[in-house]
């Protein structure tokens, strides 16, 4: 398998972001999908979300396939997962908005995928721990405004931006990392976390807050005073003004 350059890299992921993007007209189940989740044709262009092509010899002929393979988007028999169960494509950009991966998320509902053991999210091979989804819209506002919001998932950075928080990030399908930490104090003083409601956002509250209060940046951490399980949800329902009238600080750490 030949070795590639980090540009040459970030240049194939782009172009496979690129024809899955083109692609997504293809699966009503996705346009579907993301029509009731509230996301707009604009939203979809701009964050480039597509549909993981079905033909993969064909794919093959327009991005590296030992690539895709040292990616773990394909397999060596030509096969993928993400051609199969996870086809909804989320591309994730650097704060530069170079491509790094991608995620992709099953439609299958939670009882069906959790029996064949299939991830709602399978994310490529890359660096996540140094990566921040939405850093690349967001940075400018992040700077001006002298603070960050922090999510979990890549729908709750979304529906932040969308409904106009336009200064929030979300860790890329993994733990908020130190490199995480120490890429935002770079940007701004305070920074601002909205994990989920259920025991594994109480969980990574606490480990957050224990991690790194002790660190330049001004911790807080939010929650809603309403029974959501997520930002996602809580915006599907409630607006802008309901976000800061709702979402109350808290110490997790106590």
């Amino acid at each position: 398998m030949k070795l590639m350059t980090q540009k040459k890299i970030k240049v194939e992921i782009e172009k496979l972001a690129t024809i899955c993007n083109y692609n997504l007209k293809k699966s009503s189940e996705c346009t579907e999908y993301l029509k009731n989740r509230g996301i707009s044709e604009s939203i979809i262009d701009e964050y480039m979300i597509g549909y993981f092509p079905q033909n993969i010899s064909r794919l093959t002929n327009y991005v590296d396939f030992d690539l895709l393979v040292s990616a773990n988007i394909l397999k060596l028999d030509m096969t993928s997962p993400y051609a199969i169960y996870n086809y909804l494509i989320i591309p994730i950009k650097n704060e530069y908005g170079e491509y790094e991966g991608i995620s992709g998320r099953t439609l299958m509902d939670d009882l069906d995928r959790s029996s064949l053991g299939i991830p709602k999210y399978r994310n490529s091979s890359y660096h996540k721990k140094n990566v921040l989804f939405g850093l690349d819209k967001s940075l400018g506002n992040i700077v001006s405004k002298n603070k960050a919001f922090v999510t979990e998932g890549y729908f709750d950075q979304i529906s932040l931006y969308k409904n106009g928080i336009d200064n929030s990030v979300a860790a890329c399908g993994t733990a908020f990392s130190k490199n995480h930490y120490l890429k935002l104090i770079k940007y701004c003083d305070s920074i601002y976390f909205i994990m989920d409601s259920d025991d594994a956002g109480v969980i990574a509250s606490k480990r957050i807050c224990k991690k790194f209060r002790e660190g330049p940046a001004k911790l807080f951490f939010l929650r809603c005073n309403e029974n959501y399980k997520d930002i996602d949800e809580f915006f599907s329902k409630n607006t802008n003004k309901d976000f800061f009238k709702k979402y109350k600080i808290y110490n997790p750490c106590d």
